[in-house]
């Protein structure tokens, strides 16, 4: 890879693939919290129509390979050029477009939308891109294609108990049909006494692989169910569900969302529910705790 392909390269994508967290959009600025340290108020931009970022916060800002070079203490150009040629980063105008077709997707209706089992290769290398396990991806969640307007689209599908589903790949993330929660249960139609509360369905799926890769120090005991909120503000939904058990185990973000959402679950079923936030206290939630944790040789 040379300075000139690299330019080709979307900011957006590598953040979003190097699991940055972002804040808001409006219009082509993407505000993200920053990489480059520890805020709860997002200073970093990048325009989408430039390609460029920009740190409020330190005053500085430049093209990708400035990033990776700051990012990751890289000292040299051809060192941040050798990291961006071993990930899979889309281009500027495969970004647009994708972004352009997410914005139709929300907005126009979608037709011939059909669900398939899991097996395309780019929607099976976005979950490895997220240590997340084939085989627990596969069981959990489905392939959907649809179209909008003539053009096919397709992603990750996740069922929720309206009959929707999240959808998610590279580039994007919404739901086709009613936003609704996902309950489901430990043992098929056997239901527990205890549940585990996650805000979103890649953070049950990065649980899961935890689970099959028996991390004792993250994984609970006890046999529960499992609720995803798709969303915190499916949380009235939610607590209508939660109160039939009597151990809630809150595995949510560790941002304000995520902290006010267990606060609000803590105030209606008090001693029953348990903050699981310390064992990823140092990480952004359950997907960053499993992407950043140091493999191990039966990985």
């Amino acid at each position: 890879m040379n300075i000139e392909q690299s330019k080709k390269l979307s900011i957006i994508d590598f953040l979003d693939k190097e699991n940055v967290t972002l804040k808001k959009k409006k219009g082509n600025a993407y505000w993200y919290l920053s990489p480059f340290r520890d805020e709860k108020t997002a200073s970093f931009k990048v325009s989408k129509k430039e390609n460029l970022w920009y740190d409020y916060a330190i005053k500085e800002g430049g093209d990708l390979v400035e990033l990776v070079k700051r990012m990751y203490n890289k000292h040299s150009v051809s060192d941040a050029l050798a990291y961006l040629a071993s990930k899979n980063i889309t281009t500027v105008d495969k970004a647009i477009e994708t972004a352009i077709a997410a914005k139709e997707y929300t907005t126009t209706k979608m037709n011939d939308v059909k669900l398939l089992p899991l097996s395309n290769h780019s929607l099976l290398s976005y979950f490895s891109s997220r240590r997340i396990d084939i085989t627990i991806g596969r069981m959990y969640c489905r392939e959907i294609h649809y179209k909008v307007e003539q053009k096919h689209y397709y992603g990750i599908a996740f069922g929720n108990l309206s009959d929707g589903n999240e959808v998610r790949n590279p580039y994007f993330k919404g739901c086709i049909g009613h936003k609704d929660i996902t309950l489901l249960a430990h043992t098929f139609n056997e239901w527990q006494s205890g549940c585990l509360v996650f805000e979103g369905f890649m953070d049950f799926l990065a649980y899961m692989t935890l689970v099959k890769q028996q991390d004792r120090w993250f994984v609970v005991e006890s046999p529960c169910d499992y609720m995803i909120l798709n969303s915190v503000a499916n949380l009235k939904r939610a607590l209508q569900y939660l109160d039939r058990y009597t151990h809630i185990h809150c595995f949510l973000d560790n941002d304000q969302a995520g902290c006010k959402t267990v606060e609000s679950i803590s105030n209606v079923f008090e001693y029953r529910v348990t903050d699981e936030s310390f064992r990823y206290a140092d990480y952004k939630d359950v997907n960053d705790y499993l992407m950043r944790k140091k493999r191990t040789a039966s990985e």
